[in-house]
């Protein structure tokens, strides 16, 4: 399935909820990036799809806003030298993408898991989200964050 037809099925209510892991997620968030005007829009419409999804699923308080908006701005970041590419050649050029814990290495635990972060956007406070950052640069543990697991 291409990252447009699955963003698709993803809209249309298709993926069962435990089937839309972490990489899914990349995936949506790449076909948004590609087919918007603006990274804005783009994450306008995932913010969207996202609070749809969980809502139909009957986990709506689930939804997390820092961590969508985070996850757009690292896909766009990441991605911004691979357009007309597939989100699958953006995650192997970017193993560090696939680190569900990634956000860890910009934000203090008690800042990402907050209520406010949940509900809006909370920049982070350990490291700016930019494309020159060591947790974007690198896939090697040895420049990641002391104190941030990883999984690989």
């Amino acid at each position: 399935m291409t990252d447009a037809e699955l963003t698709r099925a993803f809209e249309r209510g298709e993926i069962p909820n435990a089937e839309f892991h972490h990489d899914s997620h990349l995936r949506v968030a790449w076909a948004y990036l590609r087919e918007s005007a603006s990274p804005a829009l783009a994450m306008a419409r995932m913010a969207a799809s996202l609070r749809q999804f969980a809502a139909a699923a009957g986990k709506a308080a689930k939804y997390h806003h820092t961590m969508t908006v985070f996850w757009m701005h690292a896909m766009a970041l990441a991605g911004s030298s691979m357009q007309g590419r597939d989100a699958a050649d953006v995650l192997r050029a970017n193993p560090c993408l696939l680190d569900k814990d990634l956000p860890l290495a910009f934000y203090s635990r008690e800042r990402l898991f907050s209520e406010a972060a949940r509900l809006s956007w909370v920049a982070p406070d350990r490291q700016p989200l930019t494309a020159d950052a060591p947790a974007l640069r690198s896939s090697d543990s040895q420049s990641d964050t002391p104190d941030r697991s990883l999984r690989r």
